[in-house]
Protein backbone atom coordinates (compact mmCIF):
# COMPACT_ATOMS: atom_id res chain seq x y z
CA UNK A 1 0.00 0.00 0.00
CA UNK A 2 3.10 2.30 0.87
CA UNK A 3 4.20 2.19 -2.87
CA UNK A 4 1.27 2.13 -4.47
CA UNK A 5 -0.16 5.58 -2.27
CA UNK A 6 3.49 6.91 -3.11
CA UNK A 7 3.04 6.34 -6.71
CA UNK A 8 -0.11 8.07 -6.87
CA UNK A 9 0.90 11.41 -4.80
CA UNK A 10 3.96 11.44 -7.35
CA UNK A 11 1.87 11.25 -10.59
CA UNK A 12 -0.52 13.80 -9.08
CA UNK A 13 2.41 16.32 -7.97
CA UNK A 14 3.86 15.79 -11.45
CA UNK A 15 0.79 17.40 -12.84
CA UNK A 16 1.60 20.21 -10.97
CA UNK A 17 5.34 20.41 -11.89
CA UNK A 18 4.89 19.32 -15.66
CA UNK A 19 1.23 19.98 -16.38
CA UNK A 20 1.02 16.30 -17.67
CA UNK A 21 -2.76 15.59 -17.00
CA UNK A 22 -2.26 12.20 -14.75
CA UNK A 23 -4.69 10.38 -17.47
CA UNK A 24 -1.92 10.79 -19.62
CA UNK A 25 0.68 8.62 -17.00
CA UNK A 26 0.60 5.18 -16.05
CA UNK A 27 1.89 3.64 -13.10
CA UNK A 28 3.78 0.22 -12.99
CA UNK A 29 4.65 -1.47 -9.49
CA UNK A 30 7.21 -4.04 -8.49
CA UNK A 31 6.41 -5.13 -5.14
CA UNK A 32 7.74 -8.35 -4.14
CA UNK A 33 9.79 -9.63 -0.89
CA UNK A 34 12.75 -8.29 -2.81
CA UNK A 35 11.81 -5.62 -4.61
CA UNK A 36 9.69 -2.16 -3.73
CA UNK A 37 9.92 0.14 -6.58
CA UNK A 38 7.43 1.94 -9.22
CA UNK A 39 7.84 3.27 -12.68
CA UNK A 40 5.89 6.29 -14.12
CA UNK A 41 5.11 7.08 -17.78
CA UNK A 42 3.69 8.83 -20.10
CA UNK A 43 1.29 7.69 -23.02
CA UNK A 44 2.50 8.27 -26.22
CA UNK A 45 0.66 10.48 -28.54
CA UNK A 46 -1.01 12.32 -25.83
CA UNK A 47 -0.35 15.12 -23.84
CA UNK A 48 3.31 14.37 -23.44
CA UNK A 49 6.07 11.69 -24.11
CA UNK A 50 8.47 9.55 -22.09
CA UNK A 51 11.35 12.36 -22.96
CA UNK A 52 9.91 15.15 -20.89
CA UNK A 53 9.38 13.31 -17.97
CA UNK A 54 13.04 11.58 -18.17
CA UNK A 55 14.53 14.99 -18.64
CA UNK A 56 12.24 16.62 -15.88
CA UNK A 57 13.96 13.57 -13.70
CA UNK A 58 16.81 12.76 -14.66
CA UNK A 59 18.45 15.40 -12.24
CA UNK A 60 18.15 14.19 -8.75
CA UNK A 61 18.50 17.26 -6.82
CA UNK A 62 15.18 18.06 -9.00
CA UNK A 63 13.83 14.46 -8.65
CA UNK A 64 13.80 14.77 -4.74
CA UNK A 65 11.92 18.16 -4.57
CA UNK A 66 9.14 16.37 -6.71
CA UNK A 67 8.91 13.73 -3.99
CA UNK A 68 9.45 16.35 -1.19
CA UNK A 69 6.65 18.52 -2.59
CA UNK A 70 4.36 15.29 -3.41
CA UNK A 71 4.81 13.92 0.18
CA UNK A 72 4.27 17.25 1.83
CA UNK A 73 0.90 18.13 0.09
CA UNK A 74 -0.22 15.08 0.49
CA UNK A 75 -0.58 16.44 4.10
CA UNK A 76 -3.36 18.66 3.26
CA UNK A 77 -6.72 17.44 1.78
CA UNK A 78 -9.86 19.52 1.02
CA UNK A 79 -11.95 16.65 2.18
CA UNK A 80 -10.42 16.58 5.22
CA UNK A 81 -10.66 15.20 8.51
CA UNK A 82 -13.50 12.88 6.70
CA UNK A 83 -10.43 11.71 4.42
CA UNK A 84 -7.35 11.35 6.68
CA UNK A 85 -9.86 9.75 9.33
CA UNK A 86 -11.67 7.41 7.20
CA UNK A 87 -11.78 3.58 8.25
CA UNK A 88 -12.80 2.61 4.60
CA UNK A 89 -13.68 4.23 1.33
CA UNK A 90 -14.12 3.48 -2.52
CA UNK A 91 -15.21 0.08 -3.89
CA UNK A 92 -14.57 -2.88 -0.92
CA UNK A 93 -14.09 -0.24 1.39
CA UNK A 94 -9.89 -0.85 0.35
CA UNK A 95 -9.10 2.53 1.09
CA UNK A 96 -8.43 4.39 3.67
CA UNK A 97 -7.29 7.97 3.54
CA UNK A 98 -7.28 8.53 0.04
CA UNK A 99 -9.85 9.96 -2.03
CA UNK A 100 -10.55 11.87 -5.50
CA UNK A 101 -8.98 15.33 -3.89
CA UNK A 102 -5.70 13.98 -2.50
CA UNK A 103 -4.49 10.43 -4.21
CA UNK A 104 -6.97 8.95 -6.66
CA UNK A 105 -5.71 8.95 -9.84
CA UNK A 106 -7.96 8.31 -13.62
CA UNK A 107 -8.98 4.80 -13.55
CA UNK A 108 -6.74 4.01 -16.69
CA UNK A 109 -3.55 5.41 -14.76
CA UNK A 110 -4.00 3.13 -11.97
CA UNK A 111 -2.94 -0.56 -12.23
CA UNK A 112 -4.63 -1.50 -9.16
CA UNK A 113 -7.95 0.47 -9.91
CA UNK A 114 -7.66 2.67 -7.14
CA UNK A 115 -7.50 0.21 -4.79
CA UNK A 116 -5.03 -0.40 -1.67
CA UNK A 117 -3.99 3.33 -1.07
CA UNK A 118 -3.87 5.21 2.11
CA UNK A 119 -1.75 8.64 2.52
CA UNK A 120 -1.23 8.33 6.31
CA UNK A 121 1.11 5.48 5.94
CA UNK A 122 3.06 8.25 3.51
CA UNK A 123 2.53 11.16 6.21
CA UNK A 124 1.22 10.21 9.46
CA UNK A 125 2.73 11.65 12.73
CA UNK A 126 3.24 8.58 14.41
CA UNK A 127 3.57 5.45 11.85
CA UNK A 128 3.67 7.76 8.93
CA UNK A 129 7.23 6.22 6.18
CA UNK A 130 7.87 10.04 5.54
CA UNK A 131 6.91 11.12 9.00
CA UNK A 132 10.42 12.65 9.46
CA UNK A 133 9.95 14.94 6.26
CA UNK A 134 6.82 16.65 7.42
CA UNK A 135 7.74 17.54 10.69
Amino acid sequence: MLIHTLSHLIMRELEYVCGYPSSSLSERLYVSETMHGFLISAFDGTDGYLGGLSNLCNDLENLGKIIESAIFRATDCSSDPICIESEGQGVGQLNLAACHSCTLTPETSCELSNLYLDRNLVIHNEFGYFKTMIE
